[in-house]
Formats: structure tokens, sequence, C-alpha cells
């Protein structure tokens, strides 16, 4: 698809997704691109006249499977919102604002704040097992491994706010720290500001990219320092970053959308296009092969992450702060349910619904009267005797003019 301001869904997006976005004015909405009648139609989740200032969209996670969605705001609460009933199950009161992230593991929820402290809160159970951990005093995002479900990683600005991993298990353990880069050629100090992190399909790789232009690859079996560095001197400053298998794709404040190859960090191989906002948010489905992105421009937009194909795009009327993407356990097309063995009633509706729909086809005059007028041809049929009778007078005539052409041309040779 080429460059638009409009709607737009490819004819070769045919999975059956389900995106929902938070804003920055805390509206939670929910598209279905798979739905033929309106693939663009948004739903409100969340009461409009309810909002206020503080209610805008900072985190967005699924909770132990993808029936569940924690909410983060700009104030100390979290809600616990139930795709099953549309509703908000549950809230939780937090110590601190605004939350950068979640991590659900067996009854706890871990939630990560700028300030640097990270929070691990009972859902089900009393308060009385609530632990804090501090990271620094500045923390941009935190993310959850999605294998050791325990394990989080929390990134901010600055040396001391660094790529670290804690076991929110253990009483919120530091199992890795990052370090620094060596001083450059003047001996100065390299800047650090982790803008997002994230594991990548393990609880040893990891990924962080940065306001600064650059993303690193660390292994916390190997060494402090990162293994693998991508950095320029462009003006390229990273916001959000998802990885799976060997790629990493990075959201960046211009508008870019890159995905790099861990196995060569050199350059990127990927580029997505399409926006004209700073990229705020990106989150992959199950399989690994469709990339959706939430912008400032007030879109949201889903890649395909190896042919670089934009496949659907909509806008949500408010600046997109947080995505997420999962595959829909119902068909939204299926309007009409197909008839059982043992109900003929269901049966007879469903013809009688078919030809309704037949005789509402609309009808081209033009084309039907062409037809109607057109010669028809019967091998088959024996010819009537007006027919012959016809026949028998043109060959009568063309005998005749036969004769008169020959006895011309005797007259001309005399």
């Amino acid at each position: 698809m080429k460059w638009s301001t409009a709607n737009l869904k490819s004819p070769n997006y045919s999975e059956n997704h389900e995106l929902y976005v938070g804003t920055s004015t805390g509206t939670f909405k929910r598209f279905v691109p798979a739905f033929e009648d309106n693939p663009f139609a948004q739903r409100n989740l969340y009461d409009i006249n309810q909002l206020e200032k503080e209610d805008r969209v900072t985190a967005l996670s699924f909770g132990n499977d993808t029936s569940e969605i924690f909410i983060g705001r700009a104030k100390k609460s979290v809600h616990l919102h139930s795709l099953r009933s549309d509703t908000v199950e549950r809230t939780i009161e937090l110590k601190f604002a605004p939350v950068v992230g979640f991590a659900r593991f067996d009854d706890y929820l871990a939630a990560g704040f700028s300030n640097g402290q990270v929070q691990r809160v009972a859902i089900d159970s009393s308060a009385a097992s609530e632990l804090i951990v501090s990271s620094g005093d500045d923390m941009a995002h935190m993310r959850q491994c999605p294998t050791s479900r325990n394990l989080v990683a929390t990134g901010g600005k600055g040396r001391q706010n660094n790529l670290k991993v804690f076991d929110m298990a253990a009483d919120g353990k530091q199992i890795f720290t990052s370090k620094n880069l060596p001083n450059d050629y003047l001996q100065l100090e390299v800047p650090v500001w982790d803008s997002d992190v994230g594991f990548i399909d393990s609880p040893h790789t990891l990924a962080t990219c940065s306001r600064y232009g650059y993303v690193r690859l660390y292994d916390t079996r190997k060494q402090r320092r990162p293994v693998q560095c991508f950095a320029t001197e462009d003006q390229m400053s990273f916001a959000t970053l998802v990885a799976h298998g060997n790629y990493i794709y990075t959201g960046t404040t211009m508008g870019a959308m890159k995905a790099f190859d861990i196995r060569r960090m050199k350059t990127f191989v990927h580029t997505y296009k399409g926006f004209t906002g700073a990229i705020s948010d990106v989150s992959l489905d199950s399989t690994g092969k469709y990339l959706a992105s939430a912008s400032l421009d007030r879109y949201v937009r889903v890649h395909h992450v190896d042919s670089t194909v934009l496949l659907y795009q909509c806008y949500v009327k408010s600046k997109a702060t947080r995505v997420l993407i999962r595959e829909s356990a119902e068909n939204p097309n299926s309007s009409i349910t197909e008839p059982t063995e043992e109900d003929p009633d269901e049966n007879e509706s469903s013809t009688k619904t078919k030809k309704s729909v037949k005789h509402t086809v609309p009808e081209d005059k033009e084309y039907e009267d062409m037809f109607e007028n057109m010669q028809t041809i019967c091998d088959e049929d024996e010819p009537s005797e007006v027919e012959e009778e016809e026949v028998k007078t043109q060959k009568v005539g063309i005998k005749r003019k036969a004769g008169k052409n020959s006895n011309k041309n005797k007259k001309k040779k005399q």
C-alpha cells in the first residue's frame, strides 16, 4: 500500500486479529480488522464521561492469558479488564504513579513506575505480601520475560538506571545489571538512556534501545557489557521495541520503524513505512508474523514482518500510546449460525434467505435487452413452416441475381 492518511485494509490481510489501543485521553478501544462489514469500527471499552486528565493510558499488558488486560494510567491505580465480560473486574490501588510496565505471575502483579520503583502486590489474597524494589531514580519501561514470568527487566535514563533484571518471586533479588561501554576517544563517559528493554525468547538474552540512537544486545551468561551493538550518527531516536526469534523491531520518535537481526547488528534489515508521527508502542502477535504499532499521529497500523507491507491502518481519534494484538477466538462475521441435522426448520429458513438474497441482485436492463434481441441458434430443433418459406424465397432470389449477372457477362464478351 502507498502512504495515505485514510483508513486502509489490504485484501491480503485475512487474519482474525483483535487490536486493543490505549490513548493519551484515557480511552481504551477495541478494533476488529477481520470484520467485513466495517473493519474500521472502534468500540470504547471504558466510559468516556468518567475520564479525567490523569487517566491517560501509560501501560498495557496481558495477564496469564490473553483473556485479561491490565491497564495502567497516570494515577495510582490499575484496572483489570476482562475480555470475556468486557468489564473491569478489579481495581488495584498502587503507591506510585505513573505505571510504565506490568508483570503478572502466579497470584502477584509487579508494576514498574517512572520514579524507578517496582511494586509487587497480591491480586487475590491480602496486601500483606507487598514488596517494593528500587532500580534507580528513573525508569522508562519495564518488561516481563515470556518464558520465566517471575523475571522483569527495567531500563531508564542515566548510567545508574541502565538495564537491570530482577526476580520478583525471590523478594526482588537483582540477578543482573549491565555495564556501560568503555569511554570514548576523549575519555568521556558514553551517555546511557535505555528507553525500552525486552527479552528475546530466553531469560538470558535481552535487548535495549535508546533515545541516543543505539540498539544493544546482552547475554547475561557471558558478560555485563553488550555482546552486539548498533549505533549510528544519524538522528535516530528509538522509543520502543519488541523482539521475537532472531529479530528486534524498534520504533523511533521520527516516525520510522526498523527491524534488526541479532546475528548481525551492523545495520537494520527491514524498514516499515506509512508513519507521520512518533511511534509510541509496538506489539507482535503470537505467531510473530504481524506487527502492530501505535503512533502519536492518531493511527494504529499492522505490518507484515517479512514483506514489510502495510496491511491495516485505522484512525483512532486520539494519540495512541499503547497497543496489544491477539488472535480472536470468535468469528466476527458469523452472523447466521449453520443449521444442524436435527432442526429442519432452520434448513428451510436458510434456503429462503439464500433465495431472497438472489432476488435482491440489481439487474442491468441494457444487458438483458441485448440478450433478448440476439438470434438464437438451435441445432436440434426443427425449423418451423414460416422459417422454411423464408429460406426458400431467399434461395430463389439468389438464383435470379446469379442469372442476371451471367447474362450481363455474356453481352460484354460479345
